[in-house]
């Protein structure tokens, strides 16, 4: 087809050889620009997420290693406690004995007893204790896991692969 007045160019020709292409192809290599920018983007948010969702997993994993070394320090120290409170009644039966009193019965016996006891009380406050400081170890480990989630889908809502 040809133009009015111009018998030999048509209208690609026209068009071609007129500013309304150069619009065009600078808008596509901008179009073009911009896609390459997003996914680049996208591409450091993704390492970003990634490298995020590691670190709290390594986290998780040392707070699990922490609520076990809790616990482990927990049996020793009750273990400690109830040698100590072993050797307190040894030595106040020891002393009971010496001073002539029978250390099975009557108040000899009610101390020793009355030690046994609160020695108990001392090895359950210590294990309770390691199993709070542990269960708050593991709280944390929860919560490193729970980030760990979100940073891996944070990272994947890019629009571009």
């Amino acid at each position: 087809m040809h133009i009015p007045g111009h018998p030999k160019r048509t209208l690609w020709e026209a068009a071609c050889h007129g500013p309304a292409i150069a619009g065009l192809v600078l808008s596509a290599v901008g179009t073009v620009g911009s896609v390459i920018g997003q996914m680049q983007q996208n591409a450091a948010q993704q390492a970003q997420a990634a490298y995020q969702s590691k670190v709290y997993k390594n986290n998780a994993i040392l707070a699990e290693r922490a609520a076990q070394d809790a616990i482990a320090r927990g049996k020793i120290a009750e273990s400690d406690a109830e040698k100590k409170t072993k050797g307190l009644i040894g030595l106040q039966r020891a002393t009971l004995a010496s001073n002539g009193v029978l250390v099975d019965s009557g108040s000899a016996l009610d101390i020793t007893t009355d030690t046994a006891g609160i020695g108990k009380r001392d090895a359950l406050t210590i294990r309770s204790n390691a199993e709070r400081e542990a269960a708050n170890y593991r709280a944390q480990g929860m919560n490193f896991s729970a980030n760990a989630g979100l940073a891996q889908l944070s990272g994947g809502s890019g629009g571009f692969p």
